[in-house]
């Protein structure tokens, strides 16, 4: 019997992505199997590319149409089966290709890449004047791309493409088919893993041998040995005093005598150790959690258990105001878990929080926790990754993409702060880690506990609705109350911080108090625009005004010409990194004057210091924490009294627990409510009530200022009540009304070409298209189609976007009528007008976080 393998090609568009049939050869059959990574032939050119095996099928004849195999990449499955499944369904959930969701799954150090580059064939070898010559004959482009491939070797189709104006593809082909160039193929990717060298003296060794060494440098190391048993050769070289070479030859020429033993092992690469926070876990972390909960916490945590043991999968809402003990009673819920010997994993919504996070869990887990996000290097999160699917970490927390690690019987899945937006992933796969935890916890058995103090209104209405247990906190832990709230008319008022918040963050430094102001948006100035003419400076790239940010080292203070400001600072877009200095003169009138307008986090941390002279200022945005572990850093020096203000942006609003906070402050509170989005009115809402939450966690009295031009807003007012009940009994009316989520689903479409002629001339097809259907096969499938238009941000790196909104209820005839679509203009990759390259993106996003 032969056997052939179905198989997912990693990268390929959405139109051809499906199993394809290979042949096994006979010396793979042991190692090829469902899950393991393999190189193919694929299409008419044979392409080399990398792919996962998704089954296998015995056969008594193989067809002679079927390619083999050509190499096993990983050392047995990437992929267990559950993990294939899981792939499937976000393959079929979302829309995206099955490579798309592999990407999700498996950390990209783990994934083998084959690069394939052009280089100049064997015949050149013998006279490259001569295939110069060919390749002139061929055509003008065939010589252009042939001179460009002479002189760079090992480019790759999109450097070449890049090089050119014309659309390289055929002319490669004739190259190629002459003899001209031919491709090279270069496996890139596999991490290393890491490992260390460990001596140890050989058992049975008398305690006197050190002695009898006449070297100093070898009685050192054999003494440390025989204290310390077993050690890396860093441990050593520190407890000896010597150089790590020094180690290295002493420890080589030891074992010569038969004295040492030397070895390698395994190292991970684990920044988040119980080493590395302040205290290791003590007598009172290892007292059962459950044994400090209040009345009302074990209320909340009986409710939980009772689900978890029900052995079926459960979903349930945690909600809870701020400072009432969730996360003790989630803690307690996972010593739950892991006492059956399952597994538990816990998403946050932000890298900022996970320093937090992590001291608190890891000094009552230990070093069983492994923490995965996009903060990590690639070789961190690779061995992250082994740890969890070796078994050796059974609790893991990170960001969105930590809801694909691959946890051994797991039993817990928990989503904290489930209402922020960035649990929606925006790039393929754009999944919502919610509908990867419900699927997870179906498949296991398991419980997924949604907790926040201001819950989705979506994950609400589930929790009103039966969907979801409701389980609430309704009060303050320890008896401790809520802030007071003062909203301040700024109407009128130029300053940036108001008198009455002034007053506060002086009282808070006599008392020794510390305080947190909130300003969500980054930079100096928010744009810059010419005096006479009023138009603003925007990005060359894309259709967005451009943020001046000041330099590093710049001089500070209020007042500045155009000259210093040219001087001293630069403008930035925030949508595609393009940076440049303020120019000489208007680009539009030419006229040299100029208008600094609004304020970011940059010039807010200028105005502080130019006002309050003897305050610590310690400014958290995007900017600030560029470096590996800067939000550890930054936060662990606020933590430790080193700064008076923690300033920022919205990393600084969320699960936070500072005890010595007295007065947080929201320098604008207009920025989110006045967003052109239907949820606007609940970020907003969410926003506040959580900077709010961030006062008075401790015995210090709070105080919440708010500062807003539009004091009137009934939004705010039930913010600084406290009051989601009543906000979501309004904001629920408001969307049955208009036929928004939760009472609906919404598809966006969004189709993205560099040609913006081709781009309106596929989209108006599109629009046909989708009006046959819907007149014709899918006639049965209830949806409104809005647009097309142009999105929110039309152009951006020179990127043309259009969008259809489609109001549906996504079940498979929907799913069906878009998936359709995609593959019908995924192909749609050339104006056949010009001949031209007019590379056409189409995506969707199923009810996306803005639409």
């Amino acid at each position: 019997m032969a056997e052939t393998a179905f198989v997912h090609i990693i990268d390929v568009p959405y139109h051809a992505d499906k199993p394809y049939e290979y042949y096994i050869p006979g010396e793979m059959r042991d190692s090829v199997q469902p899950g393991v990574l393999v190189e193919v032939p694929f299409g008419g050119g044979n392409r080399k590319m990398s792919a996962v095996v998704n089954s296998l099928n015995e056969t008594a004849t193989v067809e002679m149409t079927l390619k083999p195999i050509q190499s096993v990449l990983s050392e047995g499955p990437l992929l267990s089966s559950e993990m294939m499944d899981l792939c499937a369904f976000v393959k079929e959930y979302t829309l995206c290709t099955f490579g798309d969701a592999v990407r999700a799954a498996v950390p990209s150090a783990a994934l083998s890449k084959i690069k394939v580059h052009y280089i100049t064939g064997d015949r050149t070898l013998d006279c490259e004047d001569e295939a110069t010559a060919e390749a002139d004959k061929m055509g003008r482009e065939e010589g252009a791309l042939f001179r460009f491939i002479c002189e760079k070797p090992r480019s790759s189709k999109i450097k070449i493409s890049d090089a050119f104006d014309f659309d390289v593809g055929r002319p490669l082909q004739k190259l190629e088919k002459a003899g001209l160039v031919r491709k090279e193929y270069e496996i890139k990717g596999q991490a290393g893993i890491r490992q260390r060298a460990v001596a140890d003296i050989v058992r049975g060794m008398p305690m006197d041998s050190a002695v009898r060494l006449r070297s100093e440098r070898h009685q050192r190391v054999l003494a440390y040995l025989m204290e310390h048993g077993p050690s890396d050769f860093d441990e050593i070289s520190f407890g000896c005093d010597l150089t790590r070479a020094a180690v290295k030859s002493t420890a080589e020429a030891l074992r010569g005598k038969g004295m040492v033993t030397v070895s390698t092992e395994e190292v991970y690469r684990n920044y988040f150790t119980s080493e590395h926070f302040s205290r290791p876990p003590s007598e009172a972390d290892a007292a059962p959690m459950v044994d400090s909960l209040s009345e009302e916490q074990r209320a909340a945590y009986n409710t939980i258990t009772e689900l978890y043991e029900s052995g079926s999968p459960k979903a349930a809402l945690l909600h809870g105001v701020t400072g009432s003990g969730k996360t003790s009673v989630i803690m307690a819920a996972i010593e739950r878990v892991l006492g059956d010997g399952r597994g538990v994993i816990m998403l946050i919504p932000e890298i900022a929080l996970t320093p937090q996070t992590v001291g608190v869990f890891i000094r009552r887990f230990g070093d069983r926790i492994a923490v995965i996000h996009s903060g990590l290097s690639a070789g961190e999160r690779f061995d992250a990754w082994r740890r969890i699917r070796d078994g050796k970490a059974d609790v893991v927390i990170g960001t969105r993409s930590a809801v694909f690690a691959p946890v051994n019987r797991l039993g817990m899945i928990i989503i904290d702060e489930e209402h922020e937006y960035t649990y929606k992933s925006d790039t393929a796969p754009k999944y919502h880690a919610h509908d990867v935890a419900r699927f997870r916890c179906r498949e296991h058995n398991a419980v997924m506990l949604l907790s926040s103090a201001t819950p989705s209104v979506s994950s609400y209405y589930k929790a009103k609705s039966g969907v979801y247990t409701l389980i609430e906190l309704k009060n303050r832990y320890g008896g401790a109350v809520l802030p007071e709230v003062v909203i301040c008319d700024m109407r009128g008022s130029g300053e940036l911080i108001s008198g009455v918040l002034a007053d506060r963050l002086a009282e808070d430094r006599k008392n020794g108090n510390q305080a947190i102001l909130f300003l969500n948006r980054r930079g100096y100035n928010n744009y810059v625009s010419c005096r006479t003419c009023g138009k603003s400076i925007k990005c060359p790239h894309c259709s967005v005004t451009m943020t001046y940010h000041m330099r590093r080292n710049a001089p500070k203070g209020r007042e500045a010409d155009d000259a210093a400001r040219r001087n001293n600072g630069y403008l930035a877009c925030h949508m595609c990194g393009y940076r440049t200095n303020v120019p000489e003169k208007c680009p539009h009138c030419g006229k040299e004057h100029f208008l600094f307008m609004g304020c970011g986090t940059q010039k807010a941390e200028d105005d502080i210091a130019e006002e309050f002279r003897d305050f610590r200022v310690i400014r958290m945005d995007l900017d600030t924490t560029q470096g590996k572990h800067s939000h550890e850093e930054l936060l662990g020096k606020f933590r430790n009294g080193k700064a008076d203000i923690l300033l920022g942006t919205q990393m600084v609003t969320k699960g936070h627990d500072f005890p010595k906070v007295s007065t947080v402050g929201v320098l604008n509170a207009d920025s989110s409510l006045m967003m052109d989005d239907y949820r606007a009115a609940e970020r907003t809402f969410a926003m506040l009530t959580q900077v709010i939450g961030r006062a008075g966690r401790g015995e210090v009295p709070g105080c919440a200022v708010i500062q807003t031009w539009n004091p009137d807003n009934e939004v705010l007012a039930l913010a600084a009540r406290q009051d989601y009940i009543s906000f979501y009994e309004g904001e629920i009316r408001i969307r049955k009304g208009l036929c928004f989520p939760p009472f609906c689903d919404i598809a966006v479409i969004t189709l993205s070409s560099s040609d913006e002629n081709h781009l309106n001339v596929v989209t108006l097809r599109m629009r046909e298209q989708i009006m046959m259907h819907i007149n014709e096969d899918y006639g049965d499938v209830p949806l409104v189609v809005y647009g097309p238009f142009e999105a929110p941000v039309y152009r951006v790196q020179n990127v043309y976007r259009m969008r259809f909104v489609i109001k549906c209820r996504l079940n498979k005839r929907t799913r069906a009528f878009i998936s359709q679509l995609m593959g019908e203009f995924s192909r749609a990759s050339a104006d056949k007008r010009t001949g031209k390259s007019a590379r056409l993106t189409v995506s969707v996003d199923l009810n996306p976080t803005t639409v």
